[in-house]
């Protein structure tokens, strides 16, 4: 028998196939020939060896010759010989793999009408990983025929299939997955329905059907989670009947939208809802500052607002580079802030201002002039409380802030001066400027100063300022003060040492700055000139007064000394008799209160 199945072997193997049928046969082991003519897919002959010998085996030859010709895509053969075989199951199979749906929808309701709308589904599910195809219909009708199998979780599979990309209209989709939640309704356990309405509303959000999905979940009493659900999709109004009967709720909604108007810049919206500040807040943010003056004149906003959005305008023009005279005209106009948390503000513009260069102020004298004295109006109303005295104006605002309003108090009437010809009086406001070195830059502080003494025949004096501002304008250069001898004002203890160099030159002119050299070179050679300051005794009633500290009264007029028999109290101030009668015959105004004014004898 041994040597039997070696001689079958051979004659296999040697490709004498009707021999190894024949021994095959002998041997009685039809099925080991079938087999053979199946590995060599001679189809015809081990269909006639099953035919003679092995009835059952038919089905086997069908089903390998099948699967041979699906192998090489003729699937109508291949599903054919399924069917000799008594095997639709795998020709459905065969369809399913391929993606051939079509072909195995058709065959399913010829064949195998019980696994239609699994079929269904199936292809429902490629075509939705594929995103494609899938009509409403197609939808709906899978799920109607699990439902009329009692399949009801495959029958709310079968409708949550459907997705955006596969159905665009969200309509549509919605109606489709609306199914699923009646089956899970009616047919599953409160936690299963609970989790498809879940689901379902996180589709509705996704394609934008918030109310709906909203809805959806209030029925399911999450009345938390339908609050968000509006929120999120701005459905305000449904969000608002969501949260009713909830203290809580009801302002989480109002504060949300006021966030949501803000972030839309919706400032009319904010309007309706009586949100003033709101409203006004997002055109601050969008610098719409004629319409918030319009809004604050239309809903007659306080005073203190006023003030606040002025400040803030303000602010934002200096940080802009802006214009000054609009930052100065809107505090005036609109009311200027407290000092408080402004006082940032009011420095960076002050120093602005009284920083501006000397070409820009001798090319627009009175454009600066007029700038400068609306803001020292600004400061003064600031800080002058009605009926108050000069020290009350000064002592009621934050630390700081004098030090400001008296540098633009002290420029602004150096420039009135300047204007009306009182150059005495100039010189010595000139010469109080210094001290407030750091609010007006020092090199501008030294050379109106030294060139108002050079041009009323103070040429010691002139020399020494002029020679200090030879030496600033170097330091500037080089951005040091390592170079810089205090020698000759060690004992003048109004003038600042050390001090903050300006970034940039008040002369910008080159040959502005060697003019000024050439001037204090020329007085080095006059033998008659001290080229020094007095001391403090020998300065005092002279013009080198004010290069020093004193515990006597200052005059509102020039920010010197003022002796007893010199005093003058008037409007609430003080002041030298003589500067002030003469700065009041000129000019006709107080020069603290800028109000009308006649001497006092």
């Amino acid at each position: 028998m041994h040597s039997s199945w070696l001689v079958r072997l051979y004659l296999e193997d040697e490709e004498r196939y009707k021999e190894a049928e024949a021994e095959f046969i002998k041997a009685n082991k039809p099925r080991e020939a079938i087999d053979m003519y199946i590995h060599q897919q001679a189809w015809a002959d081990a269909l006639g060896v099953a035919n003679k010998h092995d009835v059952s085996a038919s089905s086997d030859v069908y089903v390998s010759h099948a699967r041979a010709e699906a192998e090489a895509e003729q699937h109508q053969h291949a599903e054919e010989l399924f069917m000799l075989a008594a095997k639709p199951e795998l020709a459905l199979s065969m369809y399913r793999d391929a993606g051939m749906w079509t072909e195995a929808l058709a065959l399913a309701q010829r064949h195998l009408p019980h696994q239609l709308a699994e079929i269904s589904l199936a292809y429902s599910q490629a075509e939705a990983r594929r995103g494609t195809g899938g009509a409403k219909t197609d939808f709906l009708s899978s799920g109607q025929q699990f439902e009329m199998k009692k399949q009801w979780s495959n029958a709310i599979d079968a409708y949550l299939t459907a997705h955006q990309g596969v159905i665009e209209d969200p309509r549509d989709l919605e109606e489709i997955w609306y199914c699923a939640i009646v089956v899970a309704r009616r047919y599953m356990p409160s936690e299963k329905c609970c989790d498809v309405v879940a689901d379902v509303a996180r589709r509705l959000r996704e394609v934008g059907h918030h109310e709906t999905a909203a809805e959806l979940l209030r029925e399911s009493n999450d009345i938390r989670g339908a609050v968000n659900c509006a929120m999120e999709g701005r459905c305000w109004a449904k969000a608002r009947e969501l949260a009713m009967g909830s203290s809580k709720l009801e302002a989480e909604v109002d504060h949300a939208y006021q966030a949501a108007l803000r972030l839309a810049e919706d400032s009319e919206g904010l309007l309706d809802l009586g949100h003033q500040i709101a409203a006004i807040d997002v055109l601050v943010e969008r610098k719409e500052w004629d319409r918030i003056w319009q809004m604050a004149e239309r809903e007659q906003l306080n005073f203190s607002l006023r003030a606040k959005y002025a400040g803030i305008q303000a602010a934002q023009i200096i940080s802009g580079d802006g214009d000054l005279s609009v930052a100065i005209c809107t505090l005036k106009q609109h009311g200027a802030p407290p000092v408080g948390s402004n006082m940032d503000m009011y420095r960076r513009l002050i120093i602005a201002v009284l920083g501006q260069g000397h070409s820009h102020t001798n090319a627009n004298r009175e454009y600066h002039q007029t700038v400068v004295s609306e803001l020292r109006d600004v400061l003064f109303d600031i800080g002058y409380a009605s009926n108050g005295t000069q020290q009350d104006a000064l002592g009621t605002v934050a630390d700081g802030f004098e030090q400001l309003l008296l540098a633009t108090h002290y420029y602004n009437l150096y420039l009135i001066c300047m204007q009306h010809g009182l150059k005495a009086i100039a010189l010595k406001i000139s010469i109080t400027l210094i001290r407030y070195s750091g609010i007006i830059p020092i090199d501008k502080a030294f050379y109106l100063a030294g060139t108002m003494a050079r041009d009323q025949g103070q040429d010691n004096l002139a020399f020494v300022l002029l020679n200090r501002y030879i030496d600033l304008s170097e330091a500037i250069d080089e951005g040091s003060l390592d170079n810089i001898d205090n020698a000759d004002f060690s004992e003048a203890t109004n003038i600042p040492f050390p001090f903050s160099l300006p970034p940039g030159q008040y002369l910008l002119e080159e040959d502005d700055r060697e003019e000024i050299r050439d001037w204090v070179l020329s007085i080095c050679m006059d033998k008659s000139i001290d080229q020094q300051l007095p001391g403090l005794q020998g300065s005092l009633g002279t013009i080198y007064a004010g290069l020093y500290a004193s515990n006597l009264p200052t005059c509102i007029v020039s920010g010197y000394p003022v002796q007893k028999w010199e005093l003058l109290h008037v409007n609430n101030s003080i002041a030298n008799k003589v500067d002030w009668n003469q700065y009041v015959r000129k000019v006709k105004l107080c020069p603290w209160t800028q109000k009308e004014q006649g001497p006092l004898y």
